[in-house]
């Protein structure tokens, strides 16, 4: 078994900091230590540690701030600092993730469907009409279509529809959603499974299953 690349550790003890650190001094130029930065938060955010994940985003933004990463790395920051609590600061800083998107063209994250998926989440109401503006502006900005993208997308719409009382158009979506979620393959032959959705059994997916019903 090949060893963890130093910078992709999901454990984040004194020595794997200082080690991590050390490394990262010795590495060459600020877009790999952005990126490495980026990338080590990301693992580290995926292995439920989002308090560490935002300290070194934090250290990208004040020490690294390459253009190329800023994107994804507020968008990583924003869900991070949602798993700790703050609702408020990570719809703030899906804001930014987004116009640093809008700033940089060429540069594209899954922020625009993150920020909509934590506000349908969450039913954080007051926010919908952001969200259903943000989905309008970001949907036809290209990019591969998984499973899991469509499935989010169609999740977002059935839940906005619904809140708006437009059945009909939240039943179509959620069955949509549904239907994506069941797919076993991506239909990409090198990747069959990049995309796939495992979130059926949350509260979404059991909202979804009682809108496609309706």
């Amino acid at each position: 078994m090949s060893q963890t690349e130093w910078f992709r550790r999901s454990t984040w003890s004194d020595a794997d900091r200082e080690d991590f650190n050390a490394r990262l001094q010795r590495s060459r130029g600020a877009g790999n230590k952005a990126q490495y930065l980026r990338i080590q938060a990301r693992h580290l955010a995926d292995a439920g540690n989002h308090a560490a994940a935002v300290e070194l985003l934090n250290r990208l933004f004040a020490e690294f701030p390459q253009r190329i990463e800023l994107a994804q790395a507020h968008a990583q920051r924003a869900e991070s600092i949602a798993n700790l609590g703050q609702l408020d600061a990570a719809i703030q800083e899906y804001r930014v993730a987004l116009q640093t998107e809008r700033d940089a063209p060429n540069v594209r994250t899954n922020a625009w469907l993150d920020f909509g998926w934590l506000v349908v989440d969450r039913q954080l109401t007051d926010y919908y009409d952001e969200v259903s503006q943000v989905l309008r502006e970001f949907r036809h900005e290209g990019g591969l279509r998984f499973p899991a993208i469509e499935f989010r997308y169609a999740a977002i719409q059935a839940q906005l529809a619904d809140y708006r009382g437009d059945k009909a158009r939240a039943r179509e979506f959620a069955r949509q959603a549904l239907a994506e979620a069941a797919k076993e393959h991506t239909g990409l032959r090198y990747h069959p499974t990049i995309g796939l959705d495992d979130s059926e059994s949350n509260a979404v997916a059991n909202r979804l299953r009682t809108l496609a019903g309706s």
